[in-house]
């Protein structure tokens, strides 16, 4: 939501903003299954389902990964830089402990090759984030509530940086 809604508004400001946001679907409140969006394109393809969608789909904890939508994901990653903002959602285990997912994203976000980089890491990865990535800043979204107003702060703080 955070990712979806910060993009949109740098998009409003003519941005070239390029990755990949993985928006879910839910039932009664459970995340159900989630898609990748490469963000240039718009173009969405299936990436993870609770119940398995296919025989080649790659099992990871309570998730079935379609093979297929993370080599093109690894192909979009590829493809986004240079631009002013890379949007990563979201580096896991998958990628940060064994090496597999989105790897491709990890060669791009090290290239430098963006004025600005949004990094989705989940919170018990936060520290070996920062060592890998360095990052200037972190942002923690800890309460829904509290995504709007964020995303406006932020906003702003992009156009400073990208302007």
């Amino acid at each position: 939501m955070f990712c979806q809604e910060l993009i949109d508004k740098s998009k409003l400001a003519n941005r070239d903003i390029a990755g990949i946001i993985s928006p879910g679907s839910f039932l009664n409140d459970v995340k159900q299954s989630f898609e990748a969006m490469d963000i240039r394109t718009g173009r969405t393809e299936p990436l993870a389902n609770l119940l398995r969608q296919d025989p080649s789909d790659f099992e990871f904890g309570d998730w079935f990964f379609n093979i297929r939508t993370l080599e093109w994901g690894n192909r979009v990653f590829q493809s986004s830089v240079p631009c002013e903002m890379l949007v990563v959602d979201e580096l896991g285990p998958l990628e940060l402990v064994f090496s597999q997912g989105w790897v491709k994203a990890l060669d791009v976000i090290r290239s430098g090759q963006y004025r600005l980089a949004l990094i989705v890491i989940r919170p018990e990865l936060l520290e070996l984030a920062q060592n890998l990535f360095n990052p200037t800043a972190v942002i923690h979204l800890d309460n829904p509530e509290e995504v709007s107003s964020m995303v406006e702060e932020y906003s702003q703080k992009i156009r400073k940086i990208l302007d």
